[in-house]
C-alpha cells in the first residue's frame, strides 16, 4: 500500500509519500515559475527507491488557486493515473486547510471549520466543512463570495465555527491531501483519473 500527493495550487510545490503503516515522507520546494521544468525530475528523486508500479493510488490537490499552477499538478497527476492505470483523487485545497486545522487542534474541540482564501478582484475563496464519522464533509462548498457575502454566510451558521485562513504555505498541507485521499480509499472510493479536473472556485476548468 503507497499513495502519493502531489499539491501544485500554491507558488510551491509539495509532495507526499505514505505506506500507511508508520512510514511517510513529505517536502516542499519554493519552485515559483520553474514549477513545470523542474516537477517531473523532483517527482522522480523522491519516490526512490520505490518505483512508479508501487504506487497503489495519487492524490492530487484540484484547487481553488493559481490558474497555472493548479492546471500543472492536476495534469501531471491525471497523465501518471493513467498510465499507471490507478485511482487519482482530487482533494480541494480548502479542504486540506480544513483538515489541517483538525489536526493540529485537541480532539474533540473543534467540528465546523470555515476556510477563506484570497482570490482576484477582493473576491474570496470559501468553504466549510463539517467532520463526520466519514470525515470532512462540505457544508458549504467551495466557492468565491465577496467579503460582505462570505460574513452573511458564517453569520447564518448557529454553530460556533472555527475560522482558518489560508495563506501562501499552501503546498504544506500536502500531508492532509494524502490523509483525505486515503479516507476515501478506506471507504472503497476508486475514482478513475478523468473524473478530477483542476477547479477554480466556481466551476471546473475542461482540460
Amino acid at each position: 500500500m503507497l499513495g502519493l500527493a502531489i499539491h501544485t495550487c500554491g507558488p510551491d510545490l509539495g509532495l507526499a509519500l505514505s505506506n500507511f503503516d508508520g512510514e511517510i515522507c513529505h517536502q516542499t520546494w519554493p519552485l515559483g515559475r520553474d514549477l513545470s521544468s523542474q516537477l517531473h525530475t523532483i517527482l522522480m528523486e523522491f519516490i526512490a527507491p520505490y518505483a512508479w508500479t508501487d504506487l497503489s493510488f495519487l492524490a492530487v490537490a484540484q484547487g481553488p488557486g493559481g490558474f497555472t499552477g493548479t492546471r500543472i499538478g492536476v495534469v501531471t497527476a491525471r497523465t501518471l493515473a493513467q498510465q499507471l492505470e490507478i485511482p487519482l483523487f482530487g482533494v480541494s485545497s480548502l479542504a486540506a486547510v480544513a483538515q489541517q486545522a483538525l489536526d493540529n487542534s485537541p480532539a474533540g474541540s473543534i467540528s465546523d471549520i470555515a476556510v477563506e482564501m484570497q482570490a482576484r478582484r477582493e473576491q474570496l475563496f470559501t468553504a466549510i466543512y463539517k467532520l463526520t464519522a466519514n470525515g470532512l464533509e462540505p457544508s458549504h462548498p467551495d466557492q468565491v463570495l465577496k467579503a460582505a457575502a462570505w460574513e452573511q454566510v458564517l453569520a447564518s451558521y448557529p454553530q460556533s465555527l472555527h475560522r482558518a485562513i489560508a495563506g501562501d504555505d499552501l503546498a504544506a498541507t500536502v500531508v492532509q491531501v494524502l490523509a483525505l485521499a486515503h479516507g476515501r480509499w478506506l471507504r472503497g472510493d476508486r475514482p478513475d483519473w478523468s473524473s478530477v479536473m483542476p477547479y477554480y472556485g466556481q466551476h471546473p476548468v475542461d482540460l
